[in-house]
């Protein structure tokens, strides 16, 4: 296959936050070339239509005429693809999430299985599994090309995907329960925390409804974007800020760490996220953690050596119960309020990716490539 050639891309996503939408993006943008082709679950296709369709056309081929899958953290879809014929290129931006093989696709059946770089030393790999499988291919991590940053605009605040989680076994009232406790718990307070210090809050990202939309814009009226926005304005949002306050995503951590924008930590939402508070910010940084009392790290650690089913539950459970005491809910204000209050001026991140890389979109874009060409099936 030549550079220039025509090829199918089948597309598939786990459904758990917007971070995998965005890295599909940024590949999507080293191949231009690509028919790509949506695949899986409904809800994820449609999150990356609306969030990418103004960049990209997405095709109806059927899924067994493409060339190749590029399937980011979705188990199931990677066997899926595989069992029609079809190469797949899997992509795992957490692989220290992985604790059992159950958490990993069979490697025999995937063309790669790339790990996005992270910091080892920190978090050593879990699973039996990835730590003895030589075929592992570790990328860069997943950023965009541009590192540049102008800023001037003050502050951005990010809560990420907040309903697309992966639910799994998980009831879904369990999960909204812990939705709309964090929305009260964190946003609303750091809002009008932000507002009381005179802090200028050039936009709230995060998949929010137009009810909590419409009562942030009465707290911040200066607010100019509130609510979703697509990975290409959220880019341009970080370009211009001055300090960003988010949930502990990987990928805006990363994002944030390639442009050097002062970072702070919000207390997590999910089990991947404290461990990316651990992973990514300075020891010792204040990274706003919940109370000791509402979710106990050292019961997290027990729970995760069983598997992600296994800590969630308890991980949303917490995060709803301590919603319905306004103790808690003072103490986590405090605790928000002190860490903006004695924020360093270059933020809570450990300046570690250089030490990473940023090419991981290319990288991934190659091995997709080098897939076809292996598999000498003739473009159409």
């Amino acid at each position: 296959m030549s550079d220039q050639s025509t090829f199918s891309l089948l597309v598939a996503i786990r459904y758990f936050g917007w971070g995998p939408v965005g890295k599909v993006r940024l590949i999507l943008e080293k191949l231009p070339q690509a028919r790509v082709v949506l695949y899986g679950d409904a809800r994820a296709i449609s999150l990356t239509t609306t969030l990418l369709g103004s960049r990209h056309k997405f095709s109806e081929h059927p899924p067994r005429r493409s060339d190749v899958a590029l399937v980011i953290h979705d188990r199931p879809a990677a066997k899926s693809i595989a069992d029609l014929g079809v190469p797949v290129v899997y992509v795992d931006s957490l692989p220290y999430m992985r604790v059992t093989d159950a958490d990993i696709p069979a490697l025999d059946r995937v063309a790669y299985y790339c790990a996005q770089k992270y910091p080892v030393e920190r978090l050593p790999l879990a699973s039996p599994l990835l730590q003895k499988w030589p075929g592992i291919k570790w990328v860069d991590p997943i950023v965009p090309s541009s590192q540049s940053r102008r800023g001037g605009q003050g502050v951005v605040v990010n809560v990420g995907g907040l309903h697309s989680y992966d639910t799994g076994d998980i009831g879904n009232d369990l999960v909204d329960n812990a939705v709309e406790a964090y929305l009260n718990l964190v946003l609303f307070p750091l809002a009008g925390i932000l507002q009381a210090a005179g802090r200028k809050v050039s936009a709230v990202c995060g998949n929010l409804s137009p009810d909590s939309c419409k009562r942030l814009r009465a707290l911040l009226p200066g607010c100019d974007a509130i609510g979703p926005q697509t990975p290409y304005a959220f880019e341009r949002l970080l370009s211009d800020a001055d300090l960003l306050i988010t949930s502990p995503g990987s990928t805006t951590i990363l994002h944030a760490m390639a442009i050097s924008l002062p970072t702070l930590l919000l207390p997590p939402q999910n089990l991947s996220q404290i461990l990316n508070a651990r992973l990514y910010s300075n020891p010792g940084a204040d990274i706003m953690q919940w109370p000791a009392s509402e979710l106990d790290r050292t019961k997290v650690e027990q729970l995760r050596s069983r598997g992600l089913s296994a800590a969630l539950p308890y991980i949303y459970q917490s995060i709803a119960n301590a919603a319905a005491s306004q103790e808690v809910a003072n103490e986590i204000a405090t605790v928000i309020r002190t860490a903006i209050n004695n924020a360093p001026a270059d933020g809570v991140l450990n300046d570690c990716l250089p030490t990473l890389g940023v090419r991981g979109a290319s990288q991934v874009a190659q091995l997709i490539t080098q897939t076809i060409s292996a598999s000498h099936k003739p473009p159409y």
